[in-house]
């Protein structure tokens, strides 16, 4: 089965480079052409360009073929209602980042919270590997913190493939930085232009389309953790032939970032007792094992189960007793784990343009991302402890309270131990190789009265292994059954053979593959007069096709036989059919008092989808310019966003885990504790069949201020409102017995279960009926247990995706910029500022509404990022300041009855610096024009972040970060 697998992932590279490969020679002949061309010039169409480097051909100019206005599909016409924020080329350089998404978390909109349900994947690179994380390491974007899936990122205004394996995201790094011309993010619903997802807003990349030359980027990254280097190579060309002008521009980028360890940082750490937590090592029948490993026994008493630790003897063989246990083995497994993986991208992005006639135009578009990551772990991914069954050579004889473990490998009872399989294979390795693709070819076409038709077709794919755990894979079951047969000795220091690890060890894979085919017509152009102006108007019709697969596989059971665990084959289709109208009212010509303007956008959406039924989203937009200072826009729209193909379908990922200890703060007298302050949950985790459509209504107004008594001076400002109906979230059993009132909130979502003393393990007649009906009509693909056995279970949680009931969200945006020449330089000084009033969640129709603001796990009410720049000549500097405002700690830890660290959370306040210096095309010697060197510094001054105390870290990764001080240098040339 692993041949099997490794030979498609062979052919899966062979297709990969079939691609470069045509990629390759479609470049080598806009080449070709443009050589060509430099002899055959004829005269050139109208040009709409968004920027070019005239080098050669400066005559040559080429027609944009895309709409890159985002929030309308008219062409010509600014969005009307929203406002867009943008960054150019020069922003995005002066952050110093080395990947859009790490550009993209500057902006106070966008936020790293799970979504509005506090829970779900972090879509971020850090500690997120493994069964509970970000699987398959990729990152993504969260505007407003209302969740990853209400954000919809677009090439172009297209759309791309999702990524992922058992829960589907959109891949925040598309493209190579370099092919960006700008980026712009839309925070306002946007579902009436775009279709499903845009509820929270929309980001969309513009890539590069008009470059003549070539231009080199060396680049390198360094922080506590680890170095990154990199470069790109973009090459664009201009030309004229027989049909027409055209153009090409290709971009191929490289990176490689080192991996890094949890303990290059002390909030990593698994002992966290110098912050005032708890030492992770042995909490709770848990234990980071060292030495020989260790032997965990537990004892019920009046209060719950306590657990005592035994280090296994060194070099014993059959027929240990107590007498030779010792103190417990201890490691802090931060030290062979890691906080950032290793990762190789190389990225390419084409764009070949091509007139064929004075009114048509083709071109084609498309760009490639190949990831591979690597993350160590010192234990496996399945876990460290094995059942010894009593009697068996290995049994420990004489410990009290034992034997304590009862299942069907052992009906005599057992004994737990903790096995350091480092000690075996060395730490545990998971790759996760992606491939992404995505190709439009395109056509625009010219027709009278000011007509234009442009028609595409787009497909893409993402191909990845979420958990790929290739040939070291522990198999717990085979492990505990090789040492049940004396065949391995857990107490030999002797090393095992190959043919002894491999009785145990094996693959553990999940290969997915997520397929769109795009295809959109749509005209756009003017109707008629009005007194205010010309009023025009889009429409069109979309067809998409989407297509998932997944395959889990694994070595299974005592024999260690490789099988395949599950298969999902999911797809969709989406008919639509969208229009829109820009009515201008008023116009300064028509002389009406504080009315420079007032336009109208309105805009409508059908889409008829095979699984779901169909649903219409209106929008309007509304801009009023009162003179040239000031103006205000409004605008008001429905969205619907169906549940992805992954979400709703079990079969991709179903978990139930058995026993996982929980802090029980609820008060309530009906859920028991497995010991002291910890209730024992069966939790039930996954995808939902029963999932509904999401619905939205959004709102906003706003206002432009630009006073002409000050000129470069801009004021913006926006409210915004998003009423949130049935949002899909994977609620966060972490919070359900945090409180009494969090009990009361999460009411559905928790079963209190008291087993009987009668209760018998593995015969579900014994157990509470709550429980036996659960286990009867539940689905599970995985069952994973944790700590002891059904009959301890305390209370059931069900952390299954669910349709929220709703969630309320509003607040408001503030930007301010002033540029101003001084006889000192250019100077420019502005800021950011997001303020959430209300995160409101209802987690079902009979559940009281809660204010879920500045709590973790939740959305952060206040955001800001303040800039001040100079310039004079060659050089740049620029300094930005960084806020994120406090938040409480709902969740904290205890110890006895006692909270441990302070749940108040203050604000953190971080520095960058960018200094840039640029020789001029008409200055310098001929090898030094064009060229730039970069230096930024994040964390100017190396701030730690607050101390937010969790099980597994000091600090609160979605909205902190323990990178400490980052350098990165940056040297392109353009000839």
């Amino acid at each position: 089965m692993i041949h099997q697998t490794n030979d498609k992932a062979t052919t899966w590279r062979l297709r990969n480079g079939a691609s470069i490969a045509a990629i390759t020679v479609v470049v080598g002949l806009g080449m070709s052409s443009a050589a060509w061309a430099q002899a055959t010039q004829g005269p050139a169409p109208r040009s709409d360009k968004t920027q070019s480097t005239d080098k050669t051909n400066s005559d040559v100019v080429v027609e944009e073929v895309v709409v890159t206005a985002t929030g309308t599909n008219i062409s010509g016409v600014k969005p009307v209602g929203s406002e867009a924020i943008t960054m150019d080329r020069d922003q995005i350089r002066a952050t110093g980042y080395t990947d859009i998404s790490q550009v993209l978390k500057t902006v106070p909109q966008i936020q790293s919270t799970p979504n509005a349900g506090g829970s779900g994947q972090s879509y971020r690179e850090g500690g997120t590997t493994g069964y509970g994380g970000n699987a398959t390491q990729g990152t993504a974007i969260n505007i407003r913190g209302i969740g990853y899936g209400a954000t919809l990122t677009l090439v172009d205004g297209r759309r791309v493939a999702p990524s992922g394996a058992s829960d589907a995201f959109t891949e925040a790094v598309q493209v190579p930085l370099a092919a960006i011309q700008r980026v712009d993010v839309v925070a306002d619903g946007a579902s009436a232009i775009y279709g499903a997802d845009a509820v929270s807003g929309v980001i969309n990349y513009v890539l590069r389309k008009d470059f003549d030359g070539q231009e080199i980027n060396l680049r390198a990254t360094s922080n506590r953790f680890s170095q990154e280097v990199g470069g790109s190579l973009t090459v664009g060309r201009r030309w004229s032939n027989a049909l027409g002008a055209g153009n090409v521009i290709f971009t191929l980028d490289s990176m490689h970032r080192a991996r890094g360890k949890r303990s290059e940082s002390p909030y990593l750490m698994q002992d966290l007792r110098p912050f005032g937590g708890l030492d992770n090592r042995m909490l709770n029948g848990t234990i980071s094992s060292g030495g020989m490993g260790n032997l965990v026994v537990s004892q019920n008493g009046a209060s719950g189960t306590t657990y005592n630790y035994y280090g296994l003897p060194i070099g014993a063989g059959a027929g240990v007793t107590a007498a030779q246990l010792t103190g417990p083995n201890l490691v802090d497994s931060a030290y062979a784990t890691d906080y950032l993986p290793d990762v190789k991208r190389q990225q390419l992005a084409l764009f070949v343009n091509q007139d064929l006639t004075d009114w048509l135009s083709v071109y084609y578009e498309g760009f490639y991302t190949h990831r591979e990551t690597s993350t160590l772990q010192y234990a496996p991914n399945t876990g460290s402890n094995v059942t010894v069954c009593a009697g068996t050579p290995y049994y420990v004889n004489g410990v009290a309270g034992t034997p304590n473990v009862t299942n069907a490998a052992c009906p005599g009872g057992g004994q737990t131990f903790s096995i350091p399989f480092a000690r075996y294979i060395g730490p545990t390795e998971t790759v996760n190789p992606d491939t992404a693709y995505t190709q439009t070819l395109g056509f625009t076409a010219r027709a009278s009265a000011g007509w234009k038709a442009e028609g595409y077709f787009t497909a893409g794919s993402d191909r990845t292994c979420g958990i790929c755990n290739i040939g070291h894979n522990v198999n717990l079951d085979a492990f505990s059954s090789q040492v049940n047969t004396g065949a391995i000795n857990p107490f030999s220091t002797t090393p095992l053979t190959q043919a002894q690890i491999a009785t145990f060890t094996g693959s553990n894979v999940q290969f997915s593959r997520n397929v769109m085919n795009d295809s959109v017509l749509k005209f756009d152009g003017p109707l008629f007069r009005l007194p205010g102006g010309m009023v025009r108007a889009a429409f069109g019709a979309e067809y998409s096709h989407q297509h998932e697969t997944l395959t889990n596989g694994a070595n299974r059971g005592t024999t260690n036989v490789f099988a395949i665990d599950n298969k999902s084959d999911e797809t969709r289709t989406v008919k639509s059919a969208f229009a829109e109208v820009y009515v201008p009212i008023v116009s300064a010509e028509n002389n009406v008092p504080l009315m420079q303007s007032l336009a109208v956008d309105l805009a409508v959406r059908h889409d008829d989808y095979s699984d779901f039924g169909k649903t219409t989203n209106p929008k309007i937009g509304v801009t009023w310019t009162v003179n040239d200072s000031f103006s205000l826009r409004g605008s008001a729209g429905e969205s619907f966003r169906a549940p992805t193909l992954t979400d709703k379908s079990p079969v991709v990922f179903s978990a139930e885990v058995i026993g996982q200890p929980f802090q029980n703060n609820s008060g309530d007298p009906s859920i028991g504790f497995l010991f002291p302050g910890f209730s024992s949950a069966l939790v039930a985790l996954g995808n939902n069949a029963d999932l509904q459509p999401e619905t939205a209504k959004t709102y906003s107004v706003g206002f432009d201020f630009t006073p002409q008594a000050v000129q470069g001076l801009k004021i913006s400002g926006t409210y915004y409102r998003i009423d949130y109906k049935n949002q899909i979230s994977s609620p966060n059993q972490a919070l359900f017995l945090a409180s009494a009132a969090n009990r009361a909130a999460f009411s559905k979502y928790i079963i209190p279960i008291n087993n009987p003393a009668t209760c018998v393990a593995g015969n579900p007649a014994t157990y509470d009926p709550k429980l036996r009906d659960y286990l009867a009509n539940r689905i599970a693909d995985y069952v994973v247990p944790v700590l002891g056995t059904y009959c301890q279970v305390n209370v059931i949680l069900d952390a299954r995706k669910t349709n929220l009931a709703s969630t309320f969200q509003d607040g408001a945006d503030l930007q301010a910029n002033y540029g101003f020449e001084t006889d000192h330089g250019r100077w420019n000084v502005g800021g950011s500022v997001t303020k959430i009033f209300h995160n409101r969640v209802k987690a079902s129709p009979s559940a009281d509404e809660v204010e879920r603001l500045d709590q973790i796990y939740y959305p952060v009410s206040l955001r800001a990022r303040a800039n001040l720049g100079w310039g004079s000549g060659p050089w740049n500097v620029a300094v930005f300041a960084n806020y994120v405002g406090d938040y409480e700690n709902t969740t904290p830890l205890t110890a006895n009855n006692v909270v441990l660290g302070d749940t108040s959370v203050p604000a953190w306040t971080t520095f960058d610096l960018a200094v840039n210096y640029t020789v001029a095309e008409d200055r310098g010697w001929s090898w030094t024009r064009g060229l730039r060197l970069s230096v930024n510094v994040q964390n100017v001054t190396d701030k730690d972040p607050p101390v937010v105390l969790t099980t597994g870290s000091a600090f609160d990764g979605n909205v902190h970060n323990v990178m400490g001080r980052q350098w990165s240098l940056q040297l392109s040339k353009s000839f």
